[in-house]
């Protein structure tokens, strides 16, 4: 199957994904964060995060979109948009088209509540009209070869109802494949899963249809594997951030662990390298540059020794994180 990085906003950042390319690879396409309209324009800073991004064809040839594509990081950079009308969905879609992008997901699953309040994300799936309106303008698109278009979702804001009710608009919607999280938009990220809704949803949708949702092992992936062969792939979001070799893993083909812990975090401490690097050289000042570089270790806690860890979040200064970070180093190398 093919595996999708999950886009997170604040981690997923375009230098994030060409890293972790780079190190870790396994990865098919790389999901940017979304694009938004902010005071009526598309956000600058969103639109920033493309720029120089990763965008090679699978196929063995390369595209070079803004930057350098190589035979190291051989992935793709798919923009996602978040809009609550055609008419934002329209202004969005055209920004990513002058960048040069010819594939793009559409967000109707985001749950945080400032989105869903604007009617984005998961507050767009109880409104079938506006579904229907923004469908039309991707078959529009479509129909005139600008771009390919794809749609990440959830089963509904309130109730799985939602999704059933739009399951024949998009159907009908030349999409690439619908990527779907079975939980409730208001559930956030917690709560069960709704599997039964999933299956019922995998075997009514008649576009490639790709898993989300709570993937954290090798395991769990062979799992949903076997039990749904028309799986067209999954996408892993917090599950690769804490553990970043596992689509490289899942690649290799075996049930074990493909990397040890130890490899792991070596290669964890070069990633950290290189977006060190990027982010001394980028901002100014301890406070925005460990703004900027700290939150790479908010999922990894579980592959870092505790004490380091609290040390490597209550760093104020730069020489403070320096010495937690060549603790690790000093732990790696022991290990």
């Amino acid at each position: 199957m093919q595996v999708l990085f999950a886009p997170l906003q604040g981690y997923t950042t375009g230098i994030y994904r060409k890293v972790h390319a780079e190190i870790f690879g396994g990865v098919d396409a790389y999901y940017a964060p979304f694009l938004r309209i902010e005071n009526g324009h598309p956000r600058e800073k969103d639109l920033r995060d493309l720029d120089g991004a990763i965008d090679c064809k699978l196929d063995g040839g390369f595209d070079s979109i803004g930057g350098n594509c190589n035979s190291v990081a051989r992935a793709k950079t798919v923009p996602q948009i978040i809009a609550n009308s055609a008419g934002e969905f329209k202004v969005l879609a055209d920004a990513i088209l002058q960048k040069g992008f010819t594939e793009i997901d559409f967000n109707m699953g985001c749950p945080f509540p400032m989105q869903v309040s604007r009617h984005r994300g998961a507050g767009l799936l109880n409104d079938t009209r506006t579904v229907q309106e923004i469908m039309d303008e991707i078959a529009r698109l479509s129909a005139a070869g600008t771009a390919r278009f794809s749609v990440k979702m959830r089963l509904g804001q309130d109730s799985p109802d939602e999704a059933f009710a739009l399951l024949p608009i998009l159907n009908d919607a030349p999409l690439t494949q619908i990527t779907l999280h079975p939980r409730l938009g208001r559930q956030q990220y917690k709560g069960a899963l709704d599997i039964p809704s999933f299956e019922k949803f995998y075997n009514e949708c008649r576009h490639p249809l790709i898993y989300n949702g709570d993937i954290t092992s090798v395991g769990q992936i062979r799992k949903i594997e076997s039990g749904y062969p028309k799986l067209a792939g999954i996408m892993i979001g917090r599950g690769m951030l804490a553990r970043p070799s596992l689509a490289a893993e899942y690649k290799a083909a075996t049930d074990a662990n493909a990397v040890s812990e130890n490899e792991l975090l070596s290669k964890i401490l070069k990633m950290h390298g290189k977006l060190y690097e990027h982010a001394r050289s980028t901002y100014q000042g301890d406070s925005q540059i460990l703004s900027h570089i700290r939150s790479f270790w908010d999922y990894l806690e579980p592959s870092l020794p505790k004490k380091v860890f609290k040390k490597i979040q209550k760093a104020g200064k730069l020489n403070e994180y320096d010495v937690a970070i060549q603790s690790l180093n000093m732990e790696q190398a022991d290990g």
